[in-house]
């Protein structure tokens, strides 16, 4: 199997896992948060960034162990981390400005606006992980 293949199927493989994890995650402190603050708002939101910080650690292990299998080690680390971060910032930010997009204006249900979030940021974060994240020196 070509290597490029190779690559979008472990992308695809570990993104679905991903996703799966980072909406369950999002979902259960959603779950939990609506309970716990007075606002809906306040809740889904702080969902959502919570949510995010879990699932981006989740998604970085993942990513480099099993999408793209860096060796890199030690102290080297902390860059590539630094890159992977990175690009989840773009996705984080577009994630804070749509949810409440399709939340507010689109009158979706948190969760389902959430779900809807998390697939257009995954298409964004192939882009910035396979050629920002885990470039191969």
């Amino acid at each position: 199997m070509n290597t490029n293949i190779q690559l979008k199927s472990r992308f695809v493989m570990v993104g679905i896992w991903n996703t799966v994890f980072g909406y369950l995650v999002f979902f259960l402190l959603d779950m939990l948060f609506e309970n716990v603050f007075y606002k809906r708002y306040v809740a889904y939101m702080s969902a959502m960034i919570l949510g995010q910080i879990i699932a981006t650690i989740n998604a970085f292990i993942f990513h480099k162990y099993v999408t793209f299998k860096s060796e890199v080690k030690g102290m080297e680390i902390i860059p590539e981390f630094f890159r992977f971060c990175l690009t989840y910032v773009v996705t984080f930010v577009l994630s804070l400005l749509l949810l409440p997009f399709f939340v507010e204006i689109i009158n979706f249900h948190p969760r389902t606006s959430g779900a809807v979030v998390i697939l257009i940021c995954t298409v964004i974060s192939y882009v910035g992980h396979s050629r920002f994240s885990f470039i191969r020196t």
